[in-house]
């Protein structure tokens, strides 16, 4: 756990280990001190920064299993449909009849390439976590509390 100062909470965190050879693991100390960094630091950047990489020419898809993973918009939309399909025969309409009434259908997963509102290419997954990574090495932690 991370005493998180902003707002007095603690920071539920997971630890991800590698296992190294004691000369690897003497090799990367000795770069991240000349980098004038810790390892462990060091190890963030490489987290998020690998991630980056990798991910930045690939498609990669991952389902949606927590709320704040979709926007308020498309949560707004996922209580309208709940509602609209609730009503009798509104699933055996067809999909513009559907669309006519208000639903309109959120996708369940969320990819590294994804269009924005304005119809530009973007990275919700990957590029947002990767930044959160290598943040944890230069910056504050500043996330709520998990539940």
């Amino acid at each position: 756990m991370i005493y998180n100062k902003g707002v007095h909470s603690f920071i539920i965190m997971k630890k991800i280990e590698i296992t190294v050879s004691d000369r690897d693991y003497d090799l990367l100390t000795r770069i991240a001190k000349a980098d004038n960094r810790r390892l462990s630091d060091m190890n963030y950047l490489c987290y998020g920064r690998g991630l980056d990489y990798l991910f930045t020419e690939t498609q990669l898809c991952v389902e949606r299993v927590h709320a704040d993973e979709y926007t308020a918009t498309e949560q707004k939309q996922l209580e309208k449909n709940k509602e609209l399909e609730k009503e009798e025969g509104f699933e055996d309409l067809s999909y513009n009849d559907k669309e006519a009434k208000g639903y309109k259908h959120v996708c369940t997963f969320i990819s590294t390439w994804e269009k924005n509102d304005n119809g530009q290419m973007h990275d919700p997954l990957v590029e947002p976590l990767a930044k959160r990574i290598e943040g944890y090495a230069v910056n504050e932690i500043k996330e709520e509390v998990a539940k």
